[in-house]
């Protein structure tokens, strides 16, 4: 593993750093406290002269606690609230005495469940979620444990940030499904992580929301009961989001219309996939990934922190939390945690790859656009009525050019992506009265009855980092790469980044692995980002097909608003450039009209064959293979796995393979003897071959066939976990349920056996049947062998160059 150079005094540089970072703290609450005694000498009140007693310290945080308390439980009735407490209680109860951190959580919680024994007799009625009671009880009531502490003593923040660190194998910066995948992920695996959130509430801006078929595999593994299982049941039926609308206005004229589910009356593809693709909401998938979290006692979410700076040595890393004012009585604070791991899933404009000193590639800026999310019972019926549901309108008229989302007609949420053009345009000209405007012209309906939620602009760009590693800091999500939304690769690719890299972290904090198995990280993950970059920005290109046969040129369109912001025009007032610029593109769009007839034919030449923008990538969402990294290569094997990766027609099927880098493909299976690898998660867990290494932790699973060798197999298995220290579990899949007994080929009691339920592993495995696949914790083959020679020698040695040992 890479390694950051010692430093000479990095207790002393920590400390240093803390100091600063407290002293601005306190000064910033010196002034504030100034600036409201002078407010009250200005009112003929007498100034404080002295700090208040210990009694009335106690009670105001009492109070506050009371009212916090209220503020977020209050839509609970009594019994609701017992429950979550009493809940919460036996989680942090699991978690060792030594834990501060728990013992405070203890007494919150005792604290609230004395509160209701009090107020015994007030019930509130209403209906709520968990995360209502837990989220705000557990984690924002702590979050300003530090600053309350200040607020009834002052100097005690600096105490605080002077103390002992806090310490955890792992702190993730930021809460969002990469995060949280990760968290998942580790207390999975059976390692603990803090995730710092600086958001205090989650976020209700929709966000991503298509989830491909690999990143539901991830979350059928997490949660219980699992996060895809529940993502299937909160996702809009197939019916509302199966095509792209080309049209004047969602309510005008239909220039063309694509299905991406022709044949389909699912979202599934059970052929190449136990999961569907899904169409969720980011807003209302991150309930579901907190909730989970917030079961597993090995993850500490805390809500309202965020990561100020950090710092590394060959041992660990240091970092000083900021804790935000404002949520549950909290007025900040700020204090110091350590860990031997950093992932940084703190977006795009996190900050945290920039500390690192990470650079990026790319094409950089692609487009400005202005995210409207509104919501529209009213638009939502009239699409149903009129047959006309969509994921995605690609809306063209002389008012107005916009990408609508529809996250969910039934409920009438929408988003419409609005291109501008900076700096002759920016953000706040899109206030809530234009952008209803706008939504009305896309509607196309004047009368509209519509609720404007947000308004945020932002940046399309292809960029992806030159390392995704720093020393004991890794970019996971958003951090490492940033991708056009078109092909819906962003979080998609963030999550599977988790998935590789939390079992690695797994694998090395319990000895199993040697540390430069975390190098492999950057080696796997960064090659599937840039290829993930190229496409989404084909895709952006490919979108742009039907505008361009319109007349309509984006390139057009910010060359000219380049040209006006340039310095050589600088002598022309901004307004006037502005309506250069406006005026310029009205004409443009009000021009697309009669364009549009005299191209009708070429347009529907294009939505039929094919020519637009795809919804569904199983190629590159199941078939991207590691082409480096944590593998053993046998000779032929490098040769194969170019042959594959050779570029195909965009619109070539994915093709399963066994190769070593590959994906595991699925099959149907069901269990006849359950053995050691779901001794734990029990047969009912397991229907498909991809389940398989999900359930075996940082263990690697050795895939078999029933034949002659599985002896011997079994054997090199036992021998291989004895001398490397890393659990090798054997699965041995039949193709029929007398087959495994039969010719004395037994299996033993630690061996799992599972049936082929269709046949579709033989057709697959692509080895002879002597041979084994060794699989690793993400589901990617790390080796495969013929099942010639000495096999407990070949296997250990396997083992020893997958983990890096």
């Amino acid at each position: 593993m890479s390694q950051v150079p010692a430093q000479e005094h990095p207790a002393r540089e920590d400390d240093e750093q803390l100091a600063l970072a407290v002293g601005s703290e306190l000064r910033k609450k010196k002034r504030a406290a100034s600036q409201a005694a002078k407010k009250d000498i200005s009112k003929g009140a007498a100034p404080l002269k002295a700090s208040p007693a210990p009694s009335a310290s106690v009670s105001r945080q009492s109070q506050a606690f009371r009212q916090a308390w209220r503020k977020t439980a209050g839509e609970l009735s009594e019994e609701e609230q017992r429950t979550a407490v009493l809940q919460a209680l036996e989680v942090f109860r699991q978690l060792p005495p030594a834990s501060s951190y728990a013992q405070h959580r203890i007494r919150v919680l005792e604290k609230a469940l004395a509160l209701l024994d009090k107020a015994g007799s007030e019930r509130s009625s209403g209906p709520a979620a968990f995360l209502a009671a837990a989220l705000p009880l557990c984690r924002r009531l702590h979050s300003s444990a530090l600053a309350a502490a200040s607020a009834a003593a002052p100097g005690a923040a600096s105490t605080a940030a002077h103390a002992a660190p806090e310490e955890v194998p792992v702190v993730i910066a930021g809460g969002g499904p990469t995060g949280l995948t990760t968290a998942l992920l580790l207390a999975k695996y059976g390692v603990r992580s803090v995730v710092l959130e600086k958001r205090q509430t989650l976020t209700d801006h929709p966000q991503a929301h298509f989830i491909n078929m690999r990143c539901m595999e991830v979350f059928r593994s997490l949660g219980d009961p699992d996060i895809a299982s529940q993502v299937v049941a909160h996702m809009p039926p197939l019916e509302q989001w199966r095509r792209f609308v080309y049209c004047t206005g969602m309510t005008g004229e239909v220039l063309g219309m694509v299905d991406h589910f022709k044949g389909q009356t699912s979202p599934y593809q059970p052929a190449i996939s136990p999961e569907p693709v899904a169409h969720l909401a980011q807003h209302r998938l991150l309930p579901l990934l907190v909730d989970a979290a917030l079961k597993e006692p090995a993850i500490d979410l805390r809500m309202g922190h965020s990561l100020r700076s950090f710092s590394q040595s060959p041992t660990g890393i240091s970092a000083v939390v900021d804790v935000a004012s404002g949520g549950a009585g909290s007025s900040g604070g700020i204090y110091r945690l350590s860990g031997q791991y950093l992932a940084a899933a703190d977006g795009a404009r996190g900050g945290l790859r920039q500390q690192l000193g990470v650079g990026m590639g790319g094409p950089g800026a692609i487009q400005h656009l202005i995210n409207i999310h509104f919501v529209s019972p009213e638009l939502g019926r009239v699409l149903r009525a009129g047959g006309r549901e969509g994921m995605l309108y690609f809306v063209f008229n002389s008012q107005a050019i916009a990408v609508v989302v529809a996250h969910n007609i039934s409920e009438g949420e929408f988003v419409a992506q609005v291109p501008y053009f900076p700096p002759l345009q920016s953000g706040a000209d899109f206030t809530p009265q234009r952008c209803a405007e706008i939504v009305r012209q896309v509607a196309k309906r004047s009368d509209l009855e519509l609720e404007v939620r947000t308004v945020r602009p932002w940046t399309m760009a292809g960029r992806v980092a030159h390392t995704y590693q720093q020393g004991r800091a890794f970019l996971v999500g958003d951090a490492a790469h940033a991708f056009p939304p078109s092909g819906a690769f962003g979080m998609n690719t963030g999550v599977c980044d988790a998935h590789n890299l939390a079992w690695k972290l797994a694998a090395v904090l319990q000895g199993r692995a040697g540390p430069g198995l975390l190098d492999t990280y950057t080696a796997e993950r960064k090659p599937v980002g840039t290829a993930n970059c190229m496409l989404s920005v084909a895709n952006f290109n490919e979108a742009l097909r039907v505008p361009q046969i319109m007349g309509l040129d984006y390139k057009a369109a910010n060359l000219l608003s380049d040209v006006l912001a340039a310095p050589v025009l600088s002598w022309l007032p901004p307004d006037a450039r502005k309506t250069v610029l406006e005026t310029t593109m009205n004409v443009g769009k009000a021009a697309a009209s009669p364009i549009r007839r005299l191209r009708r034919s070429e347009l529907a030449e294009v939505f039929e064959h094919g020519e637009t923008l795809r919804l569904q990538f199983p190629k590159e969402d199941l078939g991207y293979v590691y082409s480096q990294g944590a593998m053993c290569h046998g000779p032929g094997d490098a040769a194969a796995v170019a042959e594959y990766q050779r570029p195909k027609k965009r619109d070539a099927p994915y093709t399963p393979t066994t190769l070593v880098g590959a994906r595991l493909p699925h099959a149907p299976i069901r269990v006849r003897q359950a053995g050691r690898l779901l001794a734990e998660v029990g047969s009912q867990a397991v229907a498909s071959t991809v389940d398989l290494p999900a359930a075996a932790g940082t263990g690697l699973v050795l895939l078999l066939s029933e034949s002659s060798q599985q002896g011997g197999w079994e054997a090199a298995a036992a021998a291989a976990e004895a001398a490397t220290g890393v659990p090798v579990l054997p699965v041995i899949v039949a193709q029929s349920a007398a087959a495994i007994s039969s010719g004395g080929n037994a299996a033993g009691e630690r061996t799992t056996v599972v049936q082929d339920a269709e046949g579709a592993w033989l057709r697959l495995r692509a080895i002879p049947q002597e041979g084994a696949l060794l699989v690793r914790p993400d589901g990617h083959i790390a080796w495969r062998h013929g099942g010639q020679g000495d096999l407990a020698n070949e296997l250990q040695r396997a083992v020893h160059t997958v983990m890096c040992k």
